[in-house]
């Protein structure tokens, strides 16, 4: 061990521990000498010994071998001491990013070191908090991660609302809960002669007009309502616990706003204005998300026959 004193006087398995306590007892450990690429330790085995990292490098992998390192393991440190005092099978795989040389140190060998000195004990508990927190903060990660596709998959990537498949997620929730005296009231909205408008200042004036509504149904959503883009130019409001007429009131000043002010650009330059028609759809008792959708879309193109821009119910 003489020639390996200077790397294990560093090492943080033997941080202020005295070489002559740890040497003689590390005397006759095999040194292991492996090439970049080479795993050390797999997943799912039971493992009797830990590796001290002499020369080179490792890296730490969750899941497949392929996957991006969580953590890496640099020359004086040790891996496969979590598996060990647990005495549970390995969890990860460890790879050699370099060519390296490890030290084996066997169960007996590290329960001898911790038995002679209550300072490997103190570093090998350290060491173990260490991976802990690390392996938390990565399982954080990639919970934030798995949150955010997630809101990204209910989000419509234009206009911000929820999309049709939140839409329909929600209606159904809502009809499922409702109670006889708080009925769910739907507005089913659409953008008046769209195409039209679309041709006269192309795809981008169009999928402004788009945003300028969205902005319009998210100023009159309260936090339990869901305001969603059903498809193409065509929304949807759910009002859970809304009856008809308040509804109705929601859907006309949703019309009035629509009218107010012209569509604009990005730079604040106003294209044409735009209209909206509505139609209003109030549930009844054991009412179907199909029934209710229906219901709004036919007083929606009942709007339409009459003549635009105006909220049927």
């Amino acid at each position: 061990m003489t020639v390996f004193k200077p790397i294990l006087t560093h090492s943080k398995l033997f941080s202020e521990v005295e070489s002559d306590l740890y040497c003689p007892i590390l005397e006759g450990c095999t040194v292991q000498e492996l090439r970049t690429g080479e795993v050390v330790i797999t997943p799912g085995v039971i493992n009797r010994h830990i590796h001290l990292v002499l020369s080179g490098a490792l890296t730490i992998h969750l899941g497949q071998q392929e996957s991006p390192p969580v953590g890496q393991v640099g020359i004086g440190e040790i891996v496969g001491e979590l598996s060990l005092i647990g005495h549970t099978v390995t969890s990860a795989w460890v790879v050699c990013a370099a060519d390296s040389r490890l030290l084996v140190i066997d169960e007996s060998r590290l329960w001898r070191l911790i038995d002679q000195s209550p300072l490997v004990a103190r570093n090998l508990l350290q060491i173990l908090t260490g991976w802990i927190l690390a392996v938390d903060g990565h399982v954080l990660e990639q919970r934030k991660q798995i949150e955010m596709l997630q809101s990204l998959a209910r989000i419509d990537a234009l206009t911000g609302l929820f999309n049709r498949r939140w839409f329909d997620e929600s209606l159904a929730r809502m009809l499922a809960l409702q109670h006889v005296a708080h009925p769910v009231t739907l507005i089913l909205v659409d953008i008046d002669h769209f195409k039209k408008f679309n041709d006269t200042y192309g795809h981008p004036g169009g999928d402004q007009a788009l945003r300028f509504l969205a902005k319009v149904l998210k100023s009159a959503v309260r936090l339990h309502d869901v305001a969603a883009r059903y498809g193409g130019e065509e929304f949807a409001l759910i009002l859970p616990g809304t009856p008809l007429t308040s509804a109705v009131h929601v859907a006309e000043r949703l019309r009035q706003a629509a009218m107010e002010r012209p569509v604009e650009t990005d730079d604040g330059q106003p294209l044409g204005a735009i209209t909206i028609s509505l139609g209003v759809a109030e549930s009844i008792p054991h009412m179907t998300p199909e029934f209710l959708t229906r219901a709004a879309d036919d007083k929606l193109y009942q709007a339409k026959r009459e003549g635009r821009n105006r909220v049927c119910y």
